[in-house]
This record gives C-alpha cells, sequence and structure tokens, in this order.
C-alpha cells in the first residue's frame, strides 16, 4: 500500500459489503465509497484538477468530506484541509498562500471564500452564484496517476498558526500516516476488523482526520457526527453499539456529567476504548470516566509536524494515584525525544526544558516556507516542539509548559502573537499582550492585557467586534484588561509569567 487511495481499493475487495461510512445524509459501504471517489476524482479531472494540483476543502465532517479527500488522492491531487471556524479574512490569507487549483465548501462555509478568489469551485448542495453542486462533480476516472505516487509524496496539506502571527502550513505524506496508524491499531490490539469508530473531532485536524483513516484501515465502520453533541453521541452509542471514540477531556467530562445526571442508565456498554489528548485528564475525572463510561482510556500525545503521536499513555497507566498520570506518557516506537536547557544542553532526567524530537515519520518542512522550517529544527536535525517538558529514565514525557506561550483551548492551538497582532491593527491600541487564563470546561482561554492611547482607545466591546471580524471564535479573547504599561525585565522583554499570573488570580511576589 502506497496511498490512502490504495487503502480504498483493498477494503473495496476485501470487505465490499461492510459499512464504510454512516452520517446523516448517507450509508457507503466499502464498495459504493470507492465508487463514488472515483466519480468525484473524475469530476475533477473534467473540471482542469491535475495531478500535484492543491484543492482546498472548507467543510464540516461528512461522507462527503472524505470522499472529496479520497477523490483527489485517487487523482494525485493534494488536499488543502481548513479550518471552518476560521474567518474569511484568515481563510483568504491561506487560500492566497497556497494557491489551490479548486475549491470545495459546504453550504454554511460558501461565504468564508472571497469573491477575490480566482478558482474551480464546488458546493456540496444546491449550485448557484458561480459554484458546481457537488451531484455535479462526477464523471469518468481519469488515467491512474495516483500509481505513480510513491509514499513519501504528498498526501494533504493542515495548517496551524505560527508564533510570529502568521498561519504555517504543514504537508503530511502518505506512507508515514499509514505507517503511524497501523502501529498504532496493532498497539491498541482490542481493535478488530469491523470495529465500529464514533468521529466527533473535527477532520480538518489531524486527530479527526486520523481517526478517520485509522477506521478505514482496519476494516472498520465511521460513524460521523458534524459536532458535538452529549446526546446524541449517547444516543448513537447505544443505536449503533460504537466501540472507539476520540475527545478532549473537557469533552469527555460533559459525556460523564450527563451518565451521572439525565442520561443515567444509558446504554453505553459497547464502549471498548476511549483516546483522549491534547491535556492531561484529571484524575477524579478518571475515576468518574471509568465508572459511567468505559474501563479503557488512552492519552494520545503529538501534532501535525510529527504526523501522528510521539508518546502514548495506556490503560494499564490509568491507575487511580498513579505519577504516570501526570504525564503524556511514554515515547512511542520510530521516535527519539530529548530535553534541552534554553542554550540546548541536555538536561537529566526529571529536569524541565525544551521537548526536541526526530524520527522517520517527522515533516520535512512548512509549505513554502524554509525560513520558517530552518528555525524549526536544530542544526543536528532535532524538531522543537516549542514544549517545555520532563523526561523520566523509562521514557515518560511530563508537559509542564509552552516555550513559545502557546495556549490550548478545548484542543483548540493558540498563539498569542496572531491575536497581538489583530488588536495592534487598532486604532488607539498602543501595547498588547495575551497570555493563558483558566477556563472551567476548555482548559484554557485568551487573556489580553492591552495599553491604550491617551484618549482612551477603543471600548472592550469594540475590541471583542474587531476580534471576531478577524479571528476564529475560540481565538478570541475572554477578557481585555486595561493597564497602564506591560511589565518587563531589564532588556525590555515582557514578563507573560507575570501576566499569566494575575490572569489566573494568583498572587504575584
Amino acid at each position: 500500500m502506497q496511498t490512502w487511495w490504495h487503502v480504498v481499493e483493498w477494503r473495496s475487495t476485501s470487505d465490499p459489503d461492510q459499512v464504510a461510512i454512516r452520517d446523516d445524509r448517507q450509508v457507503l459501504t466499502y464498495r459504493e465509497l470507492r465508487e463514488r471517489c472515483e466519480q468525484r476524482a473524475g469530476g475533477w479531472y473534467d473540471a482542469g484538477v491535475r495531478s500535484g494540483d492543491v484543492v482546498a476543502i472548507l467543510a464540516a465532517n461528512s461522507a462527503e468530506f472524505l470522499c472529496q479527500v479520497l477523490g483527489l488522492h485517487r487523482l494525485g491531487a493534494i488536499p488543502l484541509l481548513l479550518n471552518w471556524r476560521m474567518t474569511q479574512f484568515e481563510v483568504t490569507r491561506l487560500l492566497t498562500m497556497t494557491s489551490p487549483r479548486a475549491v470545495f465548501a459546504d453550504g454554511p462555509r460558501r461565504a468564508l471564500v472571497s469573491d477575490d478568489f480566482a478558482g474551480v469551485r464546488v458546493h456540496d448542495g444546491a449550485a448557484g452564484g458561480g459554484w458546481l453542486g457537488a451531484s455535479e462533480l462526477t464523471g469518468a476516472a481519469p488515467e491512474r496517476p495516483v500509481d505513480r505516487l510513491m509514499p513519501d509524496e504528498v498526501s494533504l496539506l493542515m495548517h496551524t498558526s505560527g508564533t510570529t502571527g502568521d498561519p504555517k502550513v504543514i504537508p503530511l505524506d502518505h506512507g508515514s500516516l499509514i505507517r503511524t496508524l497501523s502501529g498504532f491499531a496493532i498497539d491498541i490490539g482490542t481493535q478488530v476488523r469491523g470495529s465500529r469508530h464514533l468521529i466527533m473531532m473535527p477532520m480538518f485536524h489531524l486527530a479527526g482526520f486520523a481517526q478517520a483513516m485509522q477506521c478505514m484501515l482496519t476494516g472498520g465502520t465511521l460513524l460521523i457526527h458534524d459536532g458535538f453533541d452529549v446526546d446524541r453521541v449517547i444516543d448513537a452509542i447505544a443505536e449503533h453499539r460504537v466501540n472507539f471514540f476520540t475527545a478532549a477531556p473537557a469533552i469527555i467530562e460533559v459525556l460523564v456529567q450527563a451518565l451521572e445526571g439525565d442520561r443515567t442508565g444509558a446504554d453505553v456498554s459497547s464502549l471498548v476504548e476511549v483516546q483522549y489528548g491534547a491535556a492531561p485528564i484529571d484524575p477524579q475525572l478518571l475515576e468518574r470516566a471509568v465508572a459511567t463510561v468505559c474501563t479503557r482510556f488512552r492519552q494520545i500525545y503529538g501534532s501535525t509536524e510529527l504526523q501522528g503521536f510521539l508518546t502514548v499513555l495506556r490503560p494499564e497507566d490509568h491507575v487511580a494515584g498513579s505519577t504516570r498520570l501526570q504525564t503524556a506518557g511514554q515515547v512511542a516506537l520510530g521516535w527519539e525525544a530529548r530535553v534541552v536547557s534554553a542554550d540546548g544542553l541536555p538536561r537529566t532526567h526529571g529536569e524541565s526544558g525544551e521537548l526536541q524530537v526526530r524520527g522517520a515519520y517527522l515533516f520535512r518542512g512548512y509549505w513554502g516556507s524554509p525560513t520558517e522550517t530552518a528555525a524549526a529544527f536544530t542544526v543536528d536535525g532535532w524538531y522543537r516542539t516549542g514544549d517545555q517538558a520532563r523526561l523520566s529514565e523509562d521514557g515518560y514525557v511530563q508537559i509542564v509548559g509552552r516555550v513559545k506561550d502557546m495556549i490550548v483551548s478545548g484542543g483548540e492551538n493558540i498563539y498569542p502573537a496572531e491575536i497581538e497582532q489583530a488588536l495592534l491593527a487598532l486604532d488607539g491600541v498602543l501595547e498588547v499582550a495575551v497570555v493563558a487564563g483558566p477556563h472551567h470546561r476548555w482548559g484554557e482561554t485568551p487573556v489580553a492585557f492591552v495599553v491604550l492611547s491617551d484618549d482612551g482607545g477603543p471600548t472592550v466591546d469594540q475590541m471583542r467586534a474587531h476580534c471576531r471580524e478577524r479571528l476564529a471564535g475560540f481565538k478570541c479573547p475572554s477578557e481585555f484588561i486595561s493597564v497602564a504599561e506591560l511589565p518587563r525585565n531589564t532588556l525590555g522583554k515582557v514578563l507573560k509569567t507575570t501576566l499569566r499570573a494575575r490572569a489566573s488570580g494568583a498572587a504575584v511576589t
């Protein structure tokens, strides 16, 4: 198997009548999935898309989302998966950076594609306004350029915000993700052919997309939700006998609360394992979850740049009172990890420093950004994760902070520099520093400390409205705090540790 299209072909012959995908609109067997993807490939070809072209996908989770991605793989084109929670400004910026040949968008997301973007447009629904309907995107599949693709060629593009405030586009290759997920399925052990997976995490993120491909790789059935609704999830688990799902700890907590409350007695007995990431799980929450949701939990730590996961905290490590619950798990096969000081010197076991990694699945560089790529790697080839961590002698990694001040809110990575740039574009905002503040559900939330001009500058409502125009909702600060000046050290650097302490309500000494 060289590409994900070869996986589709394999499953269409080994398990042709097995249900591959189910959503609110359709049910597709593996044979039907292949046929639908062949049609989409032919339609894109007739529209002028060729092997190697980039095509942007801007859509919520659905069967059609995967048909578009896999159809483009069949053609040898490169899907660019866009976060639909962004604003039109952010979407336009990414489209300008990547110059896609075409765009696929579902109904609610059409408005995010600026009229200034010139290219083939396809809409999942009624056609109109210069868009083709998705049902019109059918045709005879062209010559098979996929046969000429190799495992190390680009499978798709994902994006993240950069620490400078500019987005970064990350290419993933076919082979790395196939090998990563194959190893993960083996590690789970209990995941057998025909397992049923519920996906609610967005597939424009690697965590969501990887779960979908993991299911397909093992010949399972993927039940797709376009978001999280706790009652809908509980009903789906009971009706479709779901075996696996992946979620952030914040979502697990909402599920636990429902099963302890109004949904007590709901049948979730089919669940074999729950996988989670973005943050460790609170020991008390874990104890409640084991009693109400499932007895097996598995934490995964990774990133898009790693094209998968670096560490796994296995079910046997999820023991009440175990210090391993404070970690992200043990370094997985195929990876090397080290912790270094700010000047690059190795730290001993248990000392904190920047976590750096290298391995066969590591990405090779940011799309069209040689400067960002060079900054991401050391001279001897280690990738700088930007996470501050401790590494135990037996390979367990504990994340203790973020070197780059990244904020993690409900599983979404937020870079303060991007918010700071947006606010500094407002007249009357002289200086701004954004840090993480606590949030009862999402773990962290952005808090903005702002120095305004002498005439008072913009109001809180004006700053909030400005952010909502330029930033995705999850990036917008929950609080704007006006200060006379930002705290700085003797070199003039803003003391974000002081601001974080203030944002969290801790005493500053």
